[in-house]
């Protein structure tokens, strides 16, 4: 499975900050497709959970998002803060990041994912 740039720079992301404190993670450090604050969050919420799927990141979901509002059908939840210290890398997105920022890989767009 493959992480668009979105995603690979959100998994940069979460490992520079889990390693570096001072380095937050949030929403406003990423171009998202949508525009309206409401889906950006939800969109981002979205991303974050496809990482935790692919067994990347570690959060628990009512300690890393506050729910209310409406559902979005688009991103399938209800997402309307995300609390990004909540959200950390495990060891398998270590062990990705790692070998991207060490490798002479030319390739910035994707990483590929293999189990």
């Amino acid at each position: 499975m493959e992480l668009n740039t979105i995603e690979s720079e959100m998994l940069i992301d979460i490992y520079d900050a889990d390693m570096m404190p001072e380095m937050p993670f949030e929403i406003g450090n990423y171009r998202l497709i949508e525009e309206d604050p409401e889906k950006k969050i939800q969109e981002f919420a979205y991303r974050l959970k496809k990482l935790k799927m692919l067994g990347l990141v570690k959060y628990e979901e009512r300690d890393a998002f506050i729910k209310g509002g409406s559902r979005s059908a688009k991103y399938n939840n209800n997402v309307t803060t995300i609390c990004g210290d909540k959200i950390h890398i495990n060891s398998k997105g270590i062990k990705l990041v790692e070998g991207y920022k060490y490798s002479n890989s030319e390739n910035t767009e994707k990483y590929i994912i293999n189990d």
